[in-house]
């Protein structure tokens, strides 16, 4: 059964030999040689409550229950793949994780921005965001709720998420709200854009509209290929990146035309573009 994708069999516990570090030379041993030990603690308590699923013991259950709330589609069943045809429980899976994740991370000190952990907490938020509002038409606002029940569920053993909670929550809804503001107009161009391409028999969304997503709407590309791998399409990669290098490439010859006394120009980030779009401020 081991390595033949059987769901009864999993991996609770592992043990690493640090020895060597690789750099461009090749392989080198370290000066101290030591064990690294992991447990995975969710795929323990599985085996302790007797559930198949991390998803089903007893930490995700209230974040469910109050997620369920809000959800006008059900509530939660921890159906899978194909069964799960509507998305519905893969939603919730991934907010639960994401509101998890965002409260511990803010708590430590980290904040969603446009840069390194940052942005990977922006985007992780954003697909939660997404998730909430498009699969189980929750209302905007939604995510932010969340996080009491999160500190009421780990707060005892994480006493930083009590002292934290009212900035957990301040930050998850300036984050939500500035994203709620563009999500409507990102679902609908991408819905069109579907019916666009299927109807030319299209199945690869162009670098272009990718990075319109990404730059005006605020999409992260990771959402976006989400999006397009649920209408069995995929996404031009290398034309996205094309896009982005043009653009880091025009900021460049602006920033140097400024220093040189030229006119500066002036770049505005998705959230602004939205805003402006909001009161009908058109370029």
């Amino acid at each position: 059964l081991v390595n033949a994708d059987d769901p009864d069999v999993i991996e609770i516990w592992n043990i690493v030999f640090i020895q060597y570090n690789r750099d461009e030379k090749g392989l080198n041993l370290l000066p101290q040689k030591h064990i690294d030990t992991g447990m995975g603690l969710e795929r323990l308590v599985s085996i302790l409550q007797n559930q198949s699923s991390n998803y089903d013991i007893d930490v995700f259950t209230p974040i469910f229950e109050k997620l369920s709330e809000f959800s006008k589609v059900g509530s939660y069943e921890g159906k899978l793949g194909e069964e799960d045809a509507t998305l519905k429980d893969t939603a919730y899976r991934a907010i639960a994780d994401h509101i998890r994740t965002l409260s511990f991370a803010i708590a430590d000190g980290a904040v969603p921005n446009n840069e390194g952990r940052g942005y990977v907490l922006r985007r992780i938020l954003r697909r939660a965001t997404r998730y909430g509002q498009q699969i189980l038409k929750a209302e905007p606002g939604f995510f932010q709720q969340l996080v009491p029940t999160v500190v009421e569920t780990f707060g005892e053993a994480y006493p930083e998420l009590v002292e934290n909670q009212a900035t957990i929550t301040e930050v998850i809804a300036e984050e939500e709200a500035a994203f709620s503001s563009m999500l409507d107009r990102g679902i609908k161009f991408f819905t069109e854009l579907e019916e666009e391409m299927k109807a030319e028999g299209k199945t690869e969304v162009s670098g272009e509209k990718a990075f319109y997503l990404y730059d005006t709407l605020g999409f992260p590309i990771d959402l976006t290929e989400l999006m397009a791998e649920e209408a069995g399409m995929t996404v031009d990669n290398r034309g996205f990146a094309g896009e982005m290098e043009a653009q880091k490439r025009r900021s460049r010859e602006a920033r140097a035309a400024a220093k040189a006394g030229g006119s500066p120009r002036l770049e505005l980030v998705a959230e602004q573009t939205a805003a402006l779009a909001e009161k009908k401020v058109w370029p």
